[in-house]
């Protein structure tokens, strides 16, 4: 062969190579119309193009149409205005037909409706899978998808990667979209279509991760008449209160809770999600038990029975610790219940240990239930400081307003581990039994306090009051009662029975009774408790304990100012009348008013 020969059959080859590597744009009509009667026989699906279709051989024949619209007949998922590539089947090709084995769709509108979708036969758009080839793979990139029924689920910038080889192997998929302007990744998930609308069993497994929450789940689905899904799953959220921010997925008391996770075999069907078997990591605490998610009521109802070694409930307490400013005075910002009563709970617990704010509960046995616009907690039992307690707490929003009520009754309770607890001094011990109950309306903290009404009772035995020796300051007060105020502190007063009653009207507690009966020592205290201002007016009338119920105190104290300042002082006046000397100064006899009272008296 001659160089000029090989040559010009070079050229030649290279013409053709070139011509087939290099897309040729179509006319409408020819190509379009086999490829869309090939996706409606195929797919089940309506294609229409408007803009210009090109196609090329080489290195893989592909075709490309741009400004398409693809679309199940019955509107269920419409995809408008993207570009369609697609790579063909070579065999097809050869013998003039048009076969599909990818599609790869950019830049697309996707419009869905979940209620169609549903009404969808999905077992005859499926039919004849493992006798007819149909697409391996289908990618959607840079759309979005906007549902007509379900607005909360709108995604942008899809990416995503569908795999459906044949019936022998599962369907896979993975990508990515924007969710309420956060990335949400689907890290992978597979299941085999075939089986599930032939209502066979089909594995399945779903990994869904984003900033702040990863789901995992893996295990057996089937759909039909009453479809379901058991195996095992994984929920793991860096921060719920991130979660139910970012989302907008309400959670009960989900702006309080810090990161958890839920692990455990479950079961899920149309009516609920059950885990029978679930461990539950909230932050450092871990709790085992059973939980479930009811889908058949007006709002999903969370239930469980958890059980754990150590418990802190501190952060929902948190809320109470915020009714009062930096100043010290009550909140006037409102009362919010919105936030924490999103999702209804029923929830049983039980812990060794427990914390509630800057209290520590042991053997504790709780409820919590949550409704729209209603908290009730209520502790069964508890161990509490060498005794125990119970109570309950409920807040409920009526029109525009919260109502707080609370109640509870103690026994054997060490009062001055209690009050160190609270950080307070130890200025009492002793045991105490007692019984409180208090409610208050309004939009806000303050107001809930300025209209607080309640009665409480409490009764200390065996203990003694820190600071102030009683029988002490009554022999000091006996023999110079006016040194005596100088000289007061220190020591300690024992009593056997220590007992008060308060009775609180619009904001103000009054003592409607309180003794203190010990050895050598009785008192009396009376007065009013502001709860508004948070301050204290009381007198004590301190007497030996053998003196007649009609005699006069023989010292009285004041106790007065605010609950974080308490001043405890000797009443100056009933020093002065006990003094020999400045007695005749506080005449007991009141001179009438026609007469001239003494300038001076001489004894």
């Amino acid at each position: 062969m001659s160089r000029r020969v090989f040559l010009l059959i070079a050229l030649i080859s290279l013409a053709v190579l070139g011509t087939a590597a290099s897309p040729w744009t179509l006319p409408g009509g020819g190509l379009s119309a086999e490829l869309t009667q090939h996706v409606k026989d195929r797919y089940g699906l309506d294609l229409a193009v408007r803009g210009r279709s090109t196609f090329a051989i080489l290195p893989i024949p592909r075709v490309k149409f741009e400004n398409v619209t693809l679309q199940f007949p019955n509107q269920a998922l419409k995809a408008e205005g993207g570009t369609l590539r697609g790579e063909l089947r070579l065999l097809p090709l050869l013998l003039g037909r048009i076969e599909l084995s990818d599609f790869d769709l950019t830049e697309t509108r996707i419009t869905g409706s979940s209620q169609a979708l549903q009404s969808v036969k999905w077992a005859e758009v499926l039919k004849n899978r493992s006798n007819e080839t149909y697409a391996r793979r289908l990618i959607v990139s840079k759309s979005t998808l906007r549902w007509t029924d379900l607005k909360e689920a709108n995604l942008d910038q899809i990416n995503l990667v569908v795999r459906w080889a044949d019936a022998a192997e599962p369907m896979t998929m993975t990508g990515s979209a924007l969710w309420q302007d956060e990335m949400v990744s689907l890290e992978q998930a597979s299941v085999f279509p075939d089986l599930l609308v032939s209502d066979r069993i089909s594995p399945f497994t779903l990994t869904l991760s984003t900033h702040s929450a990863r789901i995992a789940a893996e295990g057996e689905a089937q759909l039909g008449e009453t479809p379901r899904m058991t195996g095992e799953s994984t929920v793991r959220a860096k921060s719920v209160r991130d979660f139910t921010r970012w989302s907008g997925v309400e959670l009960p008391f989900g702006s309080l809770l810090p990161a958890v996770s839920i692990e455990g075999d479950f079961s899920m069907d149309r009516r609920r999600l059950s885990w029978p078997a679930v461990s539950v990591v909230l932050g450092d605490d871990k709790l085992e038990g059973t939980m479930g998610v009811r889908f058949d009521t007006d709002r999903p109802v969370v239930t469980g029975t958890l059980a754990a070694e150590t418990l802190n409930l501190s952060d929902l307490f948190a809320p109470f610790s915020q009714t009062r400013t930096s100043s010290g005075s009550w909140s006037e910002e409102t009362i919010d219940l919105t936030r924490t009563t999103g999702t209804d709970l029923d929830l049983r617990l039980s812990a060794a240990s427990a914390s509630l704010g800057r209290l520590s509960l042991d053997d504790m046995a709780a409820s919590v239930l949550v409704q729209p616009g209603r908290i009730e907690a209520s502790i069964g039992r508890a161990g509490f400081q060498d005794g125990s307690l119970k109570g309950r707490l409920s807040l409920v929003r009526q029109n525009g307003q919260v109502e707080f009520k609370s109640q509870g009754t103690f026994a054997g309770v060490k009062i001055a581990p209690f009050l160190a607890a609270m950080g307070e001094p130890r200025w009492i011990t002793g045991r105490a039994d007692g019984q409180f109950s208090f409610e208050g309306l309004g939009r806000n903290p303050a107001d809930v306090i300025r209209q607080a009404q309640g009665r409480s009772s409490v009764e200390i035995t065996d203990g003694e009051i820190v600071g102030i020796a009683l029988d002490d300051a009554l022999r000091r007060v006996e023999k110079r009662p006016l040194l005596a105020s100088l000289n007061w502190k220190g020591g300690r007063t024992p009593f056997d029975k220590a007992q008060a009653q308060v009775v609180v009207k619009n904001g103000v507690g009054e003592i409607a009774e309180a003794h203190l009966r010990g050895p050598a020592v009785q008192a009396d205290l009376q007065g009013q408790v502001l709860l508004v201002d948070r301050t204290l007016s009381m007198t004590a009338n301190i007497s030996p304990a053998d003196a007649p119920a009609d005699q006069s105190p023989a010292l009285v104290f004041n106790v007065m100012g605010d609950w974080d300042n308490v001043a405890v002082s000797p009443q100056v006046r009933s020093l002065i009348e006990r003094s020999g000397a400045a007695k005749p100064l506080f005449p007991s006899e009141r001179v009438p008013a026609n007469q001239q009272r003494p300038q001076a008296t001489a004894q």
